[in-house]
């Protein structure tokens, strides 16, 4: 019953999500039903939520079932209609090869169907092997209340503060932090569990509590989904393992933090340039930049953080592959100057809402604190850092392995549309460690705690990397051995 209720609330969420992920691929459709789904199923919820916020912020809704359901319909009903007057066909493209084999190739031969068959009971133990595993996560968080210091100041009990106003609260009652704390942060998942709690008749710390297992189980389809396309089912496999064997990741997906959330929004933001990279069509590129443009506008309103440390790197990179795509002819100046509207367009709609009603309220710009401009190199904070994210069981060997492809396989990391993610995960790395090592911050990784959860918002781009860096050396020593 529980995940009943919880499902109640979430599906009509990820509809809108979907359907939005759909009328935005036009007449040029690149997303695969599974992949629509998992990409409706993370920005239908913060669209929503985005819009609660703009009618609360601005216009002084009461944030009751009413006002949301409202809301809901503002978006809802524009899109239906849009989608009923394009009559979109109900196209379905399956990528289930790479892209040299070519995507609508049929297995053939007997060595291939064998091969298939064994992905396939492999991919059956290993989904038993993640349920066993979420649900012994998931009997801890359903048995414990939330505690933790973000999970209680922040995304629990602020929700809890709103709902009971009905308006967005700045100061929260004994709150030491009030308007400089929590409060700088985006509303977005304190609305989203007011939303659950509303629709499913009130608020139940167990319903609530399942959008963690949720966002865990998208980043596991997402590292699927994306490889596949990219470099088949068997690869897809060994990167849901990898992904699924992470033991932090694992409790983020088990507690309430709101890490995960973000690393869901990374990855969407980020994963069309590097699809966009793989193909040479310019109408399925445009279409790319067109779902991350869209997917990108969104980041500012999941964490603080992306603002600062995630939002400038991938705009960047969207500018580099907006040049390469005119500097290779595979985009028109005039194809990639819409690109670059798109972008912009969108962005600036979101994150002005954002920015104009963090002025208007004196709340901070920076995370849950002004932002420190006193650099200077703080003892043991990089010591710290090294033992958070490499020595200690966090992340397993997934960081000697990246580092140790990215040396060895250079011109696939950094010479293929690889490079995407080779270069985004380095400089937020980089970035991160340069703020926990040179600022106040450092209280963070000397404690081990947002030095790490820093490292979770990127680790499923980081296995999609890993993957396919092990995919191409796999290849080469294949070659190798042929020759």
């Amino acid at each position: 019953m529980t995940l009943l209720l919880f499902l109640v609330g979430f599906v009509p969420l990820a509809c809108i999500g979907a359907l939005t992920m759909r009328l935005l691929q036009g007449s040029s459709p690149v997303l695969s039903r599974m992949e629509c789904i998992l990409y409706g199923s993370i920005v239908g919820p913060t669209m929503v939520m985005i819009m609660i916020f703009i009618l609360s912020a601005f216009a002084h809704v009461p944030i009751h079932l009413g006002g949301m359901l409202l809301a809901y319909a503002l978006l809802c009903i524009p899109l239906l209609i849009f989608g009923w007057k394009q009559r979109l066909p109900a196209k379905r493209i399956i990528r289930s090869l790479s892209p040299a084999q070519g995507w609508n190739a049929v297995h053939e031969t007997a060595k291939e169907f064998q091969q298939m068959k064994t992905v396939h009971w492999a991919g059956m133990l290993l989904a038993l092997w993640i349920a066993l595993k979420l649900a012994s996560g998931m009997t801890l968080l359903m048995m414990d209340p939330a505690y933790n210091d973000d999970v209680f100041n922040n995304w629990n009990y602020r929700a809890k503060v709103i709902m009971h106003e009905e308006q967005l609260v700045l100061a929260l009652p004994h709150n030491p932090n009030a308007i400089a704390g929590v409060s700088a942060y985006p509303p977005t998942v304190p609305l989203l569990k007011i939303w659950i709690a509303l629709v499913s008749g009130g608020w139940n710390d167990r319903i609530i509590a399942l959008a963690s297992p949720l966002w865990y189980l998208l980043a596991l389809g997402l590292v699927w989904s994306t490889i596949k396309r990219s470099a088949g089912r068997g690869w897809a496999l060994l990167g849901a393992y990898l992904i699924s064997s992470l033991p932090l990741l694992l409790m983020h997906g088990s507690t309430p933090y709101a890490d995960l959330f973000l690393a869901l929004h990374i990855c969407i933001a980020l994963l069309p340039l590097f699809h966009a990279l793989e193909t040479t069509d310019a109408q399925e590129r445009s279409t790319w930049l067109r779902l991350g443009a869209f997917a990108l506008a969104l980041l500012p309103m999941t964490k603080s953080e992306a603002l600062l440390i995630h939002l400038p790197p991938i705009l960047l990179l969207v500018a580099g592959v907006l040049f390469l795509s005119i500097h290779t002819k595979t985009l028109t100046v005039k194809q990639a100057l819409h690109a670059a509207l798109w972008y912009a367009g969108l962005l600036a709609i979101v994150l002005g809402t954002w920015l104009t009603y963090k002025y208007m309220n004196g709340l901070a710009f920076g995370n849950a604190k002004p932002i420190d401009t006193a650099l200077a190199l703080q003892p043991g904070a990089l010591r710290s850092i090294g033992i958070t994210w490499v020595l200690e069981a966090n992340f397993l060997l997934l960081p000697g392995l990246l580092i140790t492809l990215l040396l060895a396989r250079q011109r696939a990391a950094f010479g293929s549309p690889l490079a995407v993610l080779s270069l985004y995960v380095i400089t937020v790395i980089v970035g991160l460690a340069a703020i926990f090592a040179l600022t106040g911050l450092s209280t963070e990784a000397l404690r081990q705690t947002g030095s790490a959860r820093g490292i979770v918002q990127l680790l499923p781009v980081m296995v999609i990397l890993v993957t396919m860096l092990l995919r191409d050396w796999w290849g080469a020593l294949d070659r190798e051995r042929k020759e």
